[in-house]
């Protein structure tokens, strides 16, 4: 199941969980349809392509999607929450704010009305556009493919260099030695851990007046 939005960008299967459990899928008539799924099939994986959607985030937009059926056309729905999927270009119908929760996600329509599934009389069941909150019937199971998952980048650590730092700020802060700089001999390395502790200037200022090479040390 997804798990950010950058993860609705690509092939997206999108179901409830009813009894029996449904999924989104278009007839060759550019019906939207919610589909019973028989209990012996896979409930995260679509039988046929028809119940396949391709997410696409609106440009400039971060919260701000399409999806687009197999053949082409785009899910959208209108001002009074009728529900379609036979258009080929993108106006604000076609637009949908997905929000992800505990339970699933829920998806809100231009109107801010959002999507839901509805049992009917004869056991059927509707989709529409008309919930003003998101409950149970609001809120839907969107699965992808793992090669398509969004993959976050892992931000590596700086690395500190302990004696390049301190050479540094010697040569920022000595006031003599005709350009030479003179350091401590003590080891560069206990730099690392005052930084940790948020007191490298301390330390820094400290090594600093062992070699009286900073005009404001003692």
């Amino acid at each position: 199941m997804i798990e950010s939005l950058d993860d609705l960008v690509g092939p997206v299967f999108i179901t409830h969980p009813s009894d029996p459990t449904i999924c989104f899928t278009v007839d060759e008539g550019d019906r939207f349809l919610a589909y019973p799924l028989p209990e012996h099939v896979s409930q995260q994986e679509p039988i046929i392509v028809n119940q396949v959607f391709v997410g696409a985030r609106l440009l400039g937009t971060t919260d701000r999607f399409t999806f687009k059926s197999f053949q082409g056309k785009y899910f959208g729905s209108d001002k009074v929450g009728v529900v379609h999927c036979d258009v080929e270009a993108i106006s604000g119908l076609e637009e949908w704010r997905p929000i992800i929760t505990d339970a699933g996600v829920a998806f809100q329509n231009a109107y801010d009305k959002f999507l839901m599934v509805d049992q009917v009389a004869d056991g059927g069941f509707k989709v529409r556009a008309d919930a003003d909150e998101t409950g149970f019937c609001e809120t839907f199971r969107v699965y992808c493919q793992a090669k398509f998952k969004y993959k976050r980048k892992k931000v590596a650590k700086e690395k500190f260099d302990a004696g390049q730092a301190e050479v540094d700020n010697v040569k920022k802060n000595q006031s003599w030695g005709g350009g030479k700089v003179k350091l401590t001999s003590k080891d560069a390395k206990a730099l690392g851990k005052a930084r940790e502790e948020g007191r490298l200037n301390e330390a820094m200022l400290d090594r600093r007046a062992k070699v009286k090479a900073d005009r404001y040390c003692k």
